[in-house]
């Protein structure tokens, strides 16, 4: 698949990630979580199919730092052109954080070489805390991805 199906873009969020990044958000999540941030993305079909190079091109003249987060809806619920996506955007120099609700251990190993943060773990309203930073439930995690295969959770609490 060279579409993917996309929601909406973001620019300049301080809270998607670290540092300030455009965030691009995939349409689709079929995980219906209760108190979901982006219910409203959740549904395919009401996004707008953009093929990988439209997307490239339209990150490329919005995005001048390079930083860049993916989200959603379900970002790997697209995974087959998601890939491509991401080669894309890590050839081309770009700092790349995933947000999926995935657990750890159910996404792609291909997916840790590709992005350098990645933001795990489904929403969980009795977990729900707006002390962390980049996340909405105590369950969910950060992690800092090395290009020599090294994955360093975040600390994301914010300092009182």
């Amino acid at each position: 698949m060279r579409y993917l199906e996309v929601a909406g873009w973001k620019k300049n969020s301080c809270d998607d990630g670290p540092g300030i990044r455009s965030v691009l958000f995939l349409q689709g999540c079929s995980m219906n979580c209760p108190g979901c941030h982006n219910r409203d993305i959740q549904k395919r079909g009401e996004g707008s199919l953009m093929s990988i190079d439209e997307i490239i091109s339209f990150v490329e003249s919005r995005c001048h730092n390079k930083r860049i987060t993916i989200s959603g809806g379900e970002p790997l619920e697209q995974w087959e052109a998601l890939e491509k996506l991401l080669i894309s955007l890590k050839e081309k120099g770009f700092d790349i954080c995933l947000y999926t609700g995935w657990d750890f251990r159910q996404i792609p190993e291909k997916v840790f070489k590709l992005v350098d943060y990645i933001k795990t773990g489904n929403f969980v309203m009795e977990k729900r805390n707006v002390d962390i930073h980049y996340v909405g439930s105590e369950n969910q995690k950060m992690y800092h991805l090395t290009g020599d295969g090294v994955c360093e959770l975040l600390d994301l609490r914010l300092s009182a």
